[in-house]
């Protein structure tokens, strides 16, 4: 097992260069960043100086109070398995935690939803949302 250290700063060029590898080369998705890349903070979490994983978190855009969106949740295909996943979850909800969150708020691509269901998330009941023809299902928890 790797030797995992978080950053929660200073940490955007680490962040996308996983996405970019997760999400752009390897899942295909053609568009991967959006506005919220530039309100948003990160999580990114590494093998020594290696960016293996990453998430991006932000206060709900609508206003729900002391909520927060996590999102981009990504880990690097060599590391899968080994609960990175669930560190990166961790992570979020200790920074949005730091920032006065209590609850989160994610939308989990069909085949990721039995994971964050580990993590402890349920699915919201909000309308599916399509990503590039993909279905997602909004998620929450209370942190």
């Amino acid at each position: 097992m790797p030797q995992i250290t978080v950053k929660i700063k200073d940490n955007q060029k680490d962040a996308y260069s996983v996405r970019l590898a997760v999400f752009v080369a390897e899942q295909k998705f053609e568009n991967e960043f959006d506005d919220i890349d530039n309100i948003c903070d990160y999580v990114t979490l590494y093998d020594g100086e290696k960016a293996i994983a990453t998430g991006r978190y932000f206060p709900d855009p609508k206003g729900e109070e002391d909520t927060f969106v996590f999102g981009r949740i990504a880990v690097l295909k060599p590391y899968r398995g080994n609960h990175i996943g669930m560190g990166v979850i961790g992570a979020l909800e200790t920074a949005a935690k730091l920032k006065g969150g209590k609850k989160a708020l994610l939308l989990a691509k069909g085949s990721a939803v039995g994971f964050y269901e580990k993590c402890g998330f349920v699915k919201s009941g909000k309308p599916t949302v399509y990503s590039e023809g993909r279905p997602c299902y909004w998620m929450e928890k209370n942190i």
